[in-house]
């Protein structure tokens, strides 16, 4: 791959970086910031502000021959990390484990739809390049494109309320209806939710911050809705090469991601000590807009959103709450499938056949107000065991669940689950919405 950036590396070199031991987002950013910053000031003769090099590094240099061991360790990299990277610079040394991630890498960017996008990349968002530390680069899978739309970030409680669930879709799928691109984590609950909702409106892709590596689409029971994101043209991203398991330490640091990338991001329910806290710290650190839903008094899963409205967070009570306070957000809605740039597949199609036009549908959105009726359906005396067990594992979950994923739960079988499902779908207690059950 060739040298295009203002680093002076090329994606084979920062990619290579990216596997040393000891490695991570912060120190290959505080280089990619440093190396960007020197090519600035050397190409506007401001260059001796540049302590850590000499005038004749500066002249007449490339970026990997004026990276220095002594530079590294001042740049805060551990010492085995800077001879690696040495070894690698001056011998093309790696270890086998490195070789073998480097050529997975380059086959995986050799394909249709993969990308690696460097800082100083045309694809590369604005917003992101403002926060403190903004990734070197990003592996993105699906529409590039999709990172230029305007975005609004979603986060919440991994085990949701079905009250968050389906506050969180409505909110989704209305701005998903005004051109707005939603973006979230890929986890359970509320992330789920709000990529569901982009989906169900088939308008604006949405975009799935993964905090693993591309190969490793986590969490697996999400592996579906993630190959329908890019269906729709959305994008899965991550700062994490592509071979990166999940561990539970690489998690927070993507919401600084999801924040930086949005103009603002809405806490649909949160505990006190949730991790979405974290996403709205990030938000107010990088001068983010923050939204957050109110819920009941006594609902432990809404005092991390009544803790953020006492702090001064935005009380949304609709999408319009959310527009009126970011003004690079579209104010109109958008025709349906006006910014999604890959085609779906024809089933796809099909069922939107069956949906109501956009304009009615935007029309819809626009004037109803979010959870307008939130009451579910009471069980009949009559109801079977079978559906009474069903809907007690549809409330535990909170959330929408596929066919498959309710035989794993009862242990019923497929014949069984689809009488059973039946029965709850004319008792009014059950919803099929493109292939998702959900309690209503």
């Amino acid at each position: 791959m060739s040298t295009s950036n203002a680093s002076g590396l090329s994606k084979t070199d920062w990619l290579c970086l990216s596997f040393l031991s000891g490695i991570g987002p912060s120190r290959l950013s505080r280089l990619y910031t440093y190396l960007s910053q020197l090519d600035h000031h050397a190409s506007t003769d401001d260059a001796e502000s540049f302590s850590l090099f000499s005038n004749e590094e500066l002249n007449g240099s490339s970026s990997s021959e004026t990276i220095t061991y002594d530079l590294l360790i001042a740049l805060k990299w551990p010492e085995i990390t800077a001879r690696q990277a040495m070894d690698y610079f001056s011998n093309g040394i790696l270890t086998k484990e490195q070789e073998t991630k480097r050529d997975e890498s380059l086959a995986w960017l050799a394909e249709a739809d993969h990308h690696l996008v460097l800082q100083d990349g045309e694809h590369y968002p604005k917003a992101l390049k403002e926060i403190t530390v903004a990734p070197a680069f990003l592996y993105v899978e699906g529409n590039r494109d999709t990172l230029a739309l305007p975005k609004i970030g979603i986060v919440g409680a991994r085990k949701c309320t079905r009250y968050g669930r389906d506050a969180t879709f409505q909110f989704a799928e209305q701005l998903s209806a005004r051109g707005v691109c939603v973006v979230s984590g890929g986890a359970m609950g509320v992330d789920t939710a709000a990529h569901q909702g982009a989906l169900y409106n088939k308008t604006t892709p949405t975009i799935a911050v993964m905090g693993t590596g591309l190969f490793h689409r986590y969490p697996h029971h999400n592996r579906e809705m993630f190959e329908e994101i890019l269906e729709q043209g959305g994008a899965l991203i991550s700062e994490y090469p592509l071979s990166t398991s999940p561990r539970p330490h690489l998690f927070p640091p993507r919401n600084r991601i999801i924040s930086g990338l949005s103009m603002g991001v809405l806490v649909s329910e949160a505990s006190i000590k949730s991790g979405s806290l974290i996403s709205a710290s990030y938000a107010i650190q990088q001068n983010r807009e923050v939204f957050a839903l109110p819920g009941r008094l006594i609902d432990p899963k809404s005092e991390g959103c009544h803790q953020l409205l006492r702090q001064g967070a935005t009380l949304v009570r609709n999408v319009d709450d959310i527009l009126a306070e970011c003004s690079e957000l579209p104010s109109v809605s958008v025709t349906k499938s006006a910014n999604v740039t890959k085609s779906t597949k024809s089933s796809t199609a099909n069922k939107n056949s069956k949906k109501p036009s956009s304009e009615n549908r935007n029309q819809r959105t626009e004037s109803t107000p979010i959870l307008a009726s939130n009451q579910l359906h009471a069980l009949p005396e009559s109801t079977s065991d079978n559906a009474k067990a069903v809907i007690a594992i549809m409330e535990q979950e909170a959330q929408p669940m596929d066919f498959d994923a309710l035989i794993r739960q009862s242990k019923m079988d497929a014949g069984l689950m689809m009488q059973v499902l039946m029965e709850l779908e004319l008792y009014g207690c059950v919803e099929n919405r493109e292939g998702l059950y959900c309690r209503c």
